[in-house]
């Protein structure tokens, strides 16, 4: 193993260029080389950002506060509040009987399930009285916080100086693509981890010995474990093209040289790790993975393969440039907005003269190791292949990729995927700062040139002039996209467009005017970097706050703590009238037979489509009229709800409902004639019968109720819901 691992760190220091110079050559500004006091302290500030920059939406005020909107509430915090109560009473919910006429619980990707840190929520649940939409929220900004930290401690693994990191970091976390999407709980959750994977796929691929790579690989496996219980799994596929080009980094020689430029372990057992590492954390999801699958092949054009359905939100090359330069121009499921700074420190350093000029032999000024033009052609194909793929039906590459590549016909609103160019966009941030650094505290020499010293300047004014122009063009002629023209949940924004224009000039003065000191011979010190830090982190704040930290908000007022009782509802809605209203789970009584569009059971869609002209006899079934959820009937086979119902009524059957959790259903019953024993409760192949401990089979009542054929006599029969992997 020793040699192994030496041969590993001879191979990493071939592959080292010699030091190119430049700022980035000081150790000094490395983290590393802060003490653990200064290093404990900037993890905290970063992890506390988030929550600084979103203050609106954590600190209330006289009892108000800015509420996220959207499907934050119905389509997530409800689904969490069930799940706390139920975890909180030491109960793990597979069924959900309060919803779509029964849906299942545990692998709808919408509670979040198996996600770790829902113990946590539990016992907050349970302590503190209940779960509010401001508790969630609280715990959705977590997530960014948790994002946040860990680009940090990415970054700052690669050859990058702190200033950089930090740079990147505190502009990236709180970007319009990460608080946008916030609106979505799960996702952000989901992507949170995106960083910390980065990290321990980082440090296991530097890792000296095999019980540092497997100590790194443990890690890896909780933060796997995270991102794909994270109740999102498009950000999951998405991963696939942001994991796979870097591990690229590593694995391709010229880009390892060239991007890496540290010492590696040993190959065989960084790549053991890594494969260890991922197949643990995907085994232990496979089961919850797998039944999520199957139940969205099951429901309402969740499966994949509508092609007008999975591309009808589109996102194109303007939004592209509204998403950099001017955001009301783009489509907002799309945005990645990161200030004007930003993109303008990126095109100076894209356009810098000492990546492209040819050097001859007599060429005094090498450029830095960062200015390798290799370096920004890797980063401009890999964001722009990324780019293009969002184009959907305008992208040759999202057609190859619907046709050939297993599951990606199976994702819709494709704009969504550019969350994973917040990392690689924070990677190339950090590496224009870093150059932007260098041109602060590079001395010039005695006999530079005027025109090279002034050539970032004049490059970075004609960048800003383009940006502008094209800003003025878009404001003008009121080239929206149509969330931000027309849409309800943008009207207390819209009046801001303007800002971006006004912020945008405030940055490029601020670049200019360092620019203009740096080129005058001033050279800039520690101390001066260090103000230079905090003023474009804040002047890049400033440009995204106003619209950034309202995206998809509403006026909301704090409210007192409950607890639900889960189970007491499950065992009063025997009794208890249903709606039939368009919505998802009900956060109380009464539970729901109606549907949202594009969810739920197909069969269940087709029953209601299907019925649409006896509405008041559908009503009497679903139990909108009474509560009703139980019928004995002679036979299943009727043409027509009212003939079913007339059936049942022929019948005055005793039922005594024993118990009822949600997933398992307990009643005895006295049939007067052989006949069925109806559940107006979908059907799903994880559910059992028995009759007095006999195993029956289920059998349907309109393609989609459960149904069991009963002998004269009387019977105790039980529903029990039970996934394969719970089986006994």
């Amino acid at each position: 193993m020793a040699k192994t691992l030496a041969n590993g760190r001879a191979d990493a220091s071939h592959d080292q260029p010699a030091d190119d110079g430049g700022l980035n050559s000081d150790d000094r500004d490395s983290y590393a080389a802060q003490p653990l006091w200064l290093r404990t302290l900037l993890s905290a500030a970063v992890f506390v950002w988030p929550f600084v920059y979103l203050s609106n939406q954590v600190v209330p005020r006289d009892g108000h506060y800015t509420g996220i909107d959207n499907d934050f509430g119905y389509a997530f915090y409800n689904y969490k509040v069930y799940l706390l109560d139920q975890l909180s009473r030491l109960r793990f919910p597979l069924w959900s009987p309060s919803e779509g006429a029964g849906f299942p619980f545990y692998s709808d990707p919408l509670p979040q399930t198996f996600y770790p840190f829902n113990l946590l929520l539990a016992a907050f649940y349970r302590c503190a009285g209940g779960y509010t939409e401001y508790d969630h929220q609280i715990f959705t900004i977590f997530a960014v916080s948790i994002f946040s930290l860990g680009l940090f401690h990415w970054l700052q693994q690669l050859p990058l100086q702190l200033r950089p990191v930090l740079f990147a970091t505190l502009v990236m976390a709180v970007s319009f693509k990460v608080t946008e999407t916030m609106r979505f709980p799960n996702s952000i959750h989901t992507a949170a981890w995106y960083p910390w994977i980065l990290f321990a796929v980082t440090k296991i691929m530097r890792s000296q010995s095999a019980g540092q790579a497997a100590r790194y690989g443990l890690l890896l496996t909780f933060f796997g474990v995270c991102m794909l219980t994270g109740g999102y799994p498009y950000f999951v596929y998405y991963s696939l093209f942001l994991f796979g080009p870097y591990l690229m980094v590593f694995l391709i020689p010229a880009l390892r040289r060239r991007l890496w430029r540290q010492p590696l372990g040993s190959w065989r057992t960084s790549l053991a790790v890594l494969c260890a590492a991922g197949a643990a954390a995907f085994l232990l999801c496979a089961p919850y993975l797998s039944k999520m699958s199957q139940l969205m092949r099951e429901t309402a054009k969740r499966g994949g393969g509508d092609f007008d359905y999975a591309t009808e939100h589109e996102f194109r090359f303007i939004h592209t440039i509204g998403a950099l330069i001017f955001p009301p121009s783009s489509q907002p499921e799309g945005w990645y907005y990161f200030g004007l700074i930003g993109v303008l420190l990126i095109l100076l350093y894209l356009f810098d003269w000492r990546a492209w000029r040819r050097r001859g032999e007599t060429e005094m000024l090498a450029a830095p190791w960062y200015q390798d033009r290799w370096i920004k052609i890797f980063f401009l194909v890999w964001i722009g292949a990324i780019s293009y793929i969002t184009y959907g039906r305008y992208s040759h590459l999202f057609l190859l990729l619907w046709k050939h590549m297993p599951l990606f016909a199976n994702l819709r609103v494709w704009g969504r995927m550019n969350i994973i160019l917040v990392p690689i966009i924070a990677w190339l941030l950090a590496l224009a700062y870093t150059s932007f650094e260098d041109l602060l505290a590079r001395k010039a020499g005695p006999h530079t040139r005027t025109a090279r010293r002034w050539t970032p300047l004049a490059v970075l004014t004609a960048c800003y002039l383009i940006a502008l122009g094209a800003q003025l063009y878009l404001f003008k002629h009121q080239w929206y996209d149509f969330y931000w023209a027309k849409l309800g949940d943008f009207k207390h924004v819209r009046a801001k467009d303007v800002l971006f224009l006004v912020s945008g000039a405030a940055g490029f003065l601020v670049l200019a005017g360092l620019l203009i000191f740096a080129a005058a011979g001033r050279r800039f010190t520690r101390p001066a970097l260090a103000l230079t830090l905090a003023a474009l982190v804040a002047v890049s704040a400033l440009d995204m706050r106003p619209v950034g930290s309202q995206m998809w908000t509403y006026p909301a007022v704090c409210v007192e703590r409950i607890t639900r009782n889960v189970a007491e509802q499950n065992q009063n809605s025997f009794n208890v009238p249903r709606t039939d209203e368009e919505k998802l789970i009900p956060i109380v009584e009464p539970f729901n037979v109606g549907i949202m569009p594009n969810w739920y059971y197909k069969r269940y869609v087709q029953f209601l489509d299907q019925t649409n002209n006896e509405l008041a006899a559908r009503r009497q079934l679903l139990g909108v009229a009474d509560g009703k959820k139980l019928y004995f009937s002679e036979t299943l086979d009727h043409p027509t709800i009212q003939a079913f119902l007339d059936d049942a009524a022929r019948f005055a059957v005793p039922l005594r409902v024993n118990s009822y959790t949600g997933d398992e259903l307990t009643l005895d019953v006295h049939a007067p004639v052989p006949g069925y024993l109806s559940f107006i409760d979908n059907w799903d192949p994880d559910w059992e019968a028995s009759i007095d401990g006999e195993t029956v089979p289920i059998e349907l009542l309109f393609g989609t109720f459960k149904s069991v054929r009963l002998p004269a006599g009387e019977h105790r029969v039980v529903f029990t819901y039970r996934p394969k992997f719970f089986s006994r």
